[in-house]
């Protein structure tokens, strides 16, 4: 008889993370949507039809680390791509400055007030002041040396384009988020994330529905998933390709310089060593590179493939790294799919 192996800190704290995530962000869900219904006023049913170009194609542009190493927003940039740009909220900013005005970003994070910085934080020094989330995170070094500068050109570029994208908002949204998204002048259309199974007693979603009733879209956890799945059931694209969609890191990425590093580091008692117990590696398929993933990015993963897998559009995945492979998704070159799209466009 086989003995059954204990399960490893990874794989123990992966399967508990969708209820970590539901008990953690329950309360702050429901306050963000019952605020949050005196500014929804269209929801994304609401949004204007696409041209032909932008129904016919469309990308994904998510924040994970090779959207900087692969000059990912530039390539889209130089290849003169009419199809539709959708960033995620911590893309959107870098392809402003890349000179590449996205034609929707979307927003979904309820932290407060973390998630103000990808718009440009009138009260930037001091939510930084005793956090340092970001500048662990952030690769860019020129960036991390001068954030406050950046931030107040961020804030300036902002309010120079928001008229030209419209904003993807979840009810999650906090107020600093809201008011920032009001101050710069986007025009916001609505929807509620599907954060549980709505027809269960109990529902989480079915109380924020309540609260504001607005469709409902999948997440999968992450703002990246979020706009994937805008992307599915509101525009239905006949070509749809993410990219920045990492899910992980490159593997001369510090463990240290991860997300949850700290909050990893204290479920191994502070020993450093132990930490390594809570990450895996994954080899990404088109290079053999191979990426490093903490719980926290392999559930996304988990979760993206699950809802890749039921998708009514294939998924191309021009990140050209990470860790997202797998069912109904296509690993694919940037270059090719802006080249394919071009060719489509004259066609």
């Amino acid at each position: 008889m086989r003995t059954k192996q204990p399960a490893s800190p990874f794989t123990t704290l992966v399967e508990k993370i969708t209820q970590i995530g539901i008990d953690r962000h329950r309360d702050t869900l429901l306050a963000n949507a019952r605020r949050n219904a005196a500014h929804a006023k269209k929801s994304v049913k609401h949004l204007p039809p696409l041209s032909d170009a932008k129904r016919r194609s469309a990308i994904v542009l998510s924040a994970g680390p090779s959207i900087r190493r692969a000059r990912t927003i530039e390539r889209v940039r130089d290849s003169g791509y009419e199809g539709t740009i959708i960033a995620a909220d911590g893309a959107y900013a870098a392809c402003l400055r890349a000179g590449l005005i996205p034609d929707f970003v979307v927003t979904l994070d309820p932290h407060n007030p973390r998630m103000v910085r990808w718009f440009g934080d009138p009260d930037y020094e001091a939510h930084i002041r005793d956090d340092d989330y970001f500048e662990r995170q952030d690769l860019d070094v020129e960036a991390r040396n001068n954030a406050i500068k950046r931030n107040q050109d961020d804030m300036a570029l902002i309010d120079r384009h928001a008229k030209s994208t419209r904003a993807i908002v979840a009810s999650s949204a906090p107020e600093t988020v809201v008011a920032r998204l009001l101050q710069a002048g986007f025009e916001s259309y609505w929807w509620n994330p599907l954060v549980d199974d709505p027809t269960k007693p109990g529902s989480l979603t079915k109380e924020i529905y309540d609260a504001l009733p607005l469709p409902c879209l999948t997440t999968g956890g992450t703002v990246g998933t979020a706009a994937w799945a805008f992307a599915v059931q509101i525009l239905n694209p006949t070509h749809l390709a993410v990219a920045g969609m990492d899910l992980g890191y490159y593997p001369d990425t510090g463990m240290n310089m991860t997300q949850t590093y700290y909050e990893l580091l204290a479920m191994a008692g502070g020993d450093e060593e132990k930490v390594k117990d809570y990450f895996t590696w994954l080899d990404f398929p088109l290079t053999g590179v191979t990426f490093m993933t903490d719980p926290t990015y392999f559930w996304y993963r988990k979760n993206f493939l699950h809802l890749a897998k039921r998708s009514p559009i294939r998924t191309l995945n021009c990140t050209e790294g990470g860790t997202l492979f797998g069912e109904n998704i296509d690993c694919v070159n940037l270059d090719d799919f802006l080249a394919k799209a071009k060719a489509g466009d004259r066609g």
